[in-house]
């Protein structure tokens, strides 16, 4: 079957009320995915926001500090080691755990373990700072492992129709990781004594300790939840998890959910009428800290009894390579380029010269990158062509999950390109200098940290349940046009908050908008972007996709400074609003000339799939969840 051809608009297309698609939010993967979000994001603002106010309070210089940041590459450069995670299993644990499973396992142990050596390194003294480098390099590396594994989870765990909930979901429990991360890694360093005016090593070792203890709720995710292409051979073993691990959750989400809203409006009210009102008795602190504790201990307890209670399982997803001397071979030559990567970029970086301007340096590191790239890429040719692997198993590791995607797109897969690449660009640009912006108005630190880290990110998880209720009640292409729109639109609100600077009134209202639209337009194009890709390559495809969906609007971001001194904030805040125009024009041209698969290729019964011994056949066996219809949906569907 052809993957692209025109879309006919008279097709009746089946809609889901508003209660049917809020019943979505009751399937027991939304929960498993929750927490799975929340996971993945404790990990990244431990190597930003937060490591970088340690590395300030021990005494370190602003340029080392900021070269902290170059430890979450990884996320950018995700999409060359992915393939590895579809054609590898795991010794021993893909046997038990499944071949998702096994991965995320392995990452989540290694994201603790950077975590743990992170906070045994006393950056005051410099001579140490290789060694937290070293460290933080590690936990880059293996939190963006887990991004990769997650979303190849997520996206087989079921099928499209629910995957705008799952995604949004995801984005929800992400951001309470990364407050957990950011904000509470904060409060709880100064709780433990660590100050701007007294640095203490103590607090935020402690800090630390308990950010590597608050990985375990994922790990406990990992082990309860069940790995959706294998066979369950003992299910009430699975059932029994499930059903623990639900009730447990009920008793952490729940409370947590009450206690968070009442503390949001308590603040609101005191902020609004300058009061001092405590709507949550200081006397109750005391027990309501005691129960979460009690809940947080517990955790390591029911992971031992998951793990003991894992059922059998018989895995059903193929693997590229076949023999164990393929798996050792394929990670020679990943470990043979990254050395050429790195020998290229010191040796490379040895002779370049050092630039005065901001934009000649930024031009020649990457132009250093690019070419340090190019030397790995060139020795990773050079050893398949000398036979280090079977030319056939490059390509299916590497190759393949490309071809697949042009293949079933054709030249309109560039279409599909140019909207992954450029649908986030009005919101992730203005957001790049929002809190220089803020404090530019004459905002405090303390207004800036009420308003968008606490409210912002309270109403960017409230906009991502409403971008995963309008996947769900009206077509996915539409749900894309509402949440490009609004993403454009609500940067017109910081023109108004230019000609009203100080006023807080103005910024919670232009803050609340915009993240509420920034958290529907992400929910709704992750969907999208899971509708995308190919059930046969759901790690290294997805990988591809959600490193593009970054690249452009990073890059351009990168000049917002520029032409904000150059032109000025209302010019700026304009610009970013236009800029999000074409991208309607593109979601039109989707939606009106490119079928997008479910997953389609389980569904073709051409090329390797003839005569339905194929791995688009195979995974649909495996995994009926996979799909809930007969025929892939249209883009607008």
């Amino acid at each position: 079957m052809s993957a692209v051809q025109p879309v006919t608009p008279e097709q009746p297309i089946a809609k889901k009320s508003w209660a049917e698609a809020a019943k979505a939010y009751l399937d027991s993967r939304v929960i498993i995915m929750l927490f799975l979000g929340f996971s993945a994001g404790i990990p990244i603002l431990l190597i930003f926001s937060s490591l970088s106010l340690w590395l300030r309070e021990a005494g370190i210089d602003r340029g080392v500090v900021t070269m902290f940041s170059w430890a979450a590459l990884g996320y950018s450069f995700k999409f060359i080691w992915a393939p590895l995670i579809d054609a590898l299993p795991v010794p021993f644990l893909t046997k038990w755990l499944g071949r998702r499973r096994s991965w995320m396992v392995v990452s989540q142990l290694l994201i603790v373990l950077a975590i743990f050596l992170m906070a045994t390194v006393n950056p005051i003294s410099e001579d140490v700072l290789v060694y937290m480098a070293g460290a933080a390099v590690l936990l880059g590396f293996s939190s963006a492992t887990q991004d990769i594994v997650i979303d190849a989870y997520r996206i087989e765990l079921a099928p499209p129709s629910m995957q705008s909930i799952l995604s949004s979901i995801y984005v929800s429990g992400y951001r309470i990781g990364m407050i957990v991360a950011g904000a509470g890694a904060l409060y709880l360093a100064d709780y433990f004594g660590s100050t701007e005016s007294f640095y203490s090593y103590e607090a935020w070792r402690n800090t630390y300790y308990i950010m590597a203890g608050v990985m375990t709720l994922g790990i406990l995710t990992t082990f309860a939840s069940y790995e959706p292409t294998a066979e369950i051979l003992q299910n009430n073993k699975q059932r029994n998890n499930l059903k623990i691990f639900l009730i447990y959750s009920a008793l952490l989400l729940i409370p947590a959910l009450l206690f968070s809203a009442i503390y949001l409006v308590n603040i609101l009210i005191n902020k609004v009428f300058d009061s001092s009102i405590a709507l949550i008795p200081l006397i109750a602190m005391p027990s309501i800290k005691f129960y979460f504790l009690v809940l947080v201990a517990c955790a390591p307890l029911l992971l031992l009894y998951f793990m003991i209670n894992q059922p059998k399982i018989i895995n059903k997803a193929p693997l590229v390579a076949e023999t164990r001397e393929d798996y050792v071979r394929l990670v020679l030559l990943f470990v043979f380029a990254v050395v050429a990567f790195i020998a290229a970029y010191v040796l490379i970086g040895q002779g370049l010269p050092e630039f005065d301007g901001v934009f000649v340096s930024f031009i020649s590191e990457t132009l250093h990158l690019l070419t340090s790239l190019a030397v790995a890429l060139a020795a990773g040719y050079a050893l398949v062509k000398v036979g280090l692997v079977k030319k056939e198993i490059a390509m299916a590791t590497w190759i393949e999950p490309i071809l697949d995607f042009f293949r079933r797109y054709g030249k309109k897969a560039l279409l599909l390109l140019a909207l992954i690449g450029l649908y986030r660009i009005s919101d992730i640009v203005a957001g790049v200098i929002s809190n220089v912006f803020y404090q530019d108005m004459g905002f405090s630190k303390t207004d800036i940290a009420n308003a968008v880290k606490l409210v912002g990110v309270i109403m960017a998880i409230a906009g991502g349940f409403l971008g995963g209720l309008l996947a769900q009640r009206f077509r996915i292409m539409h749900a894309m046009m509402i949440g490009a729109i609004l993403a454009c639109a609500t940067n017109l609100l910081f023109v108004v908050l230019t000609y009203n600077p100080g006023s807080l009134p103005i910024m919670y209202m232009a803050v609340i908008f915009d993240n509420l639209a920034a958290g529907l337009a992400s929910a709704v194009f992750i969907a999208f972007l899971s509708a995308l890709t190919s059930i046969r390559f759901t790690a290294v495809q997805y990988a591809i996709f959600s490193s593009l969906m970054t690249l452009i609007p990073k890059v351009m971001g990168g000049y917002s400074g520029s032409i904000v001194d150059s032109m000025g904030y209302p010019f700026f805040f304009i610009f970013t609003f236009a800029i999000g125009i074409p991208i309607l024009a593109l979601i039109y041209f989707v939606d009106k000339h490119i079928v997008i698969g479910d997953n389609d290729d389980i569904y073709d019964n051409n090329g390797d799939s003839e005569g339905g011994s194929g791995i688009g056949d195979k995974l649909a066996k495996a995994n009926p969840n996979l799909t809930d219809t007969k025929e892939p949906p249209r883009a607008s569907e």
